[in-house]
């Protein structure tokens, strides 16, 4: 019984700690605007300025004597895009989500929370918690206007199997990118440090994962440092779900080498060395980086306990 009682008090500690690192996020309109906007202004300068560039690259692979009708170039330059969007908005937002956490550090309330009656690894939780909701949420809300977005320009082509996958692969993209960062954020003491690595770390990342620019066009080195990036095996399974069907659809005018092209070259496959990473190796990635970063930060926290004592 008092087993049980136990569990369930820390159950209802870790609900209200995260039920106010949530009030406090949801309280700074600013912060949930900007986390928001940030991948919707990298959409619209996509639709202003890049998409036309992305369709010419993708003629540039068609020979002259095929004639491909432009809105099924359009769907899958747009399919690739959106696949980036969605992947670098699951590392940004739950970067800035970490804002909280940190606050805590530099005005003390963590040290409080640590000298309080409560379990310190319940703390550690609820931030994880919190930010995986939060991310969860605005991503889910991105992922939404992306799939709205397909739907008004022509580019639908997603069965409802795709969705549900689709949906899964931002679950675990978001668990594996807030175990990422809330880990990373440990070492951070003040906002400021936040601040200037999430704005470096925000421009970098999107390149790094090829969701701005195809890795194909990138150095070996860069797209074998790429392969290491959780995000990329992200962005690769969201890429595969969304521009299979325009791949598709492009293939049935297309001879099979040339259809292969394509998907080499918009990075459809991870590529290190002299491997390919296949579907279901991204998703074998994916989840031993969630492993890896579960095990790391219960590191971090019991160190950090044991340097109290």
């Amino acid at each position: 019984m008092k087993k049980s009682a136990a569990i369930k008090n820390n159950l209802y500690t870790l609900y209200q700690l995260t039920k106010r690192e949530m009030k406090l996020f949801l309280k700074d309109k600013a912060s949930v605007f900007f986390s928001l906007l940030a991948p919707m202004i990298v959409l619209l300068l996509y639709v202003l300025f890049l998409a036309d560039v992305q369709v010419m690259n993708v003629k540039s692979f068609i020979p002259e004597s095929i004639v491909i009708d432009a809105t099924l170039i359009k769907a899958y330059v747009d399919s690739w895009m959106v696949a980036g969007v969605i992947s670098v908005a699951c590392i940004t937002v739950s970067l800035s989500a970490n804002t909280i956490m940190v606050q805590d550090k530099t005005r003390g309330i963590l040290n409080d929370g640590l000298a309080a009656p409560v379990k310190k690894y319940i703390i550690k939780l609820s931030y994880f918690v919190f930010n995986f909701l939060v991310t969860l949420f605005i991503t889910g809300l991105v992922f939404a206007v992306c799939l709205i977005y397909l739907f008004l320009s022509g580019g639908w082509s997603l069965a409802s199997m795709d969705i549900l996958i689709l949906l899964c692969v931002l679950v675990l993209s978001v668990l594996s990118s807030t175990l990422i960062t809330v880990f990373i954020c440990n070492f951070f003491k003040t906002e400021a440090v936040l601040g200037a690595v999430s704005g470096i770390l925000s421009a970098v990342l999107g390149f790094l994962i090829g969701a701005y620019m195809p890795m194909s066009i990138m150095p070996k080195v860069a797209q074998n440092v790429s392969a290491f990036i959780p995000g990329s095996h992200s962005a690769g399974l969201f890429r595969q779900y969304f521009m299979r069907g325009p791949l598709e659809k492009l293939g049935e005018n297309l001879p099979s080498e040339l259809t292969e092209g394509l998907a080499e070259a918009f990075s459809m496959e991870i590529k290190f060395f002299d491997s390919t990473f296949q579907q279901q190796e991204m998703f074998l990635y994916l989840a031993g980086s969630i492993v890896v970063f579960i095990l790391l930060n219960a590191i971090i926290a019991f160190t950090k306990k044991k340097k109290k004592k």
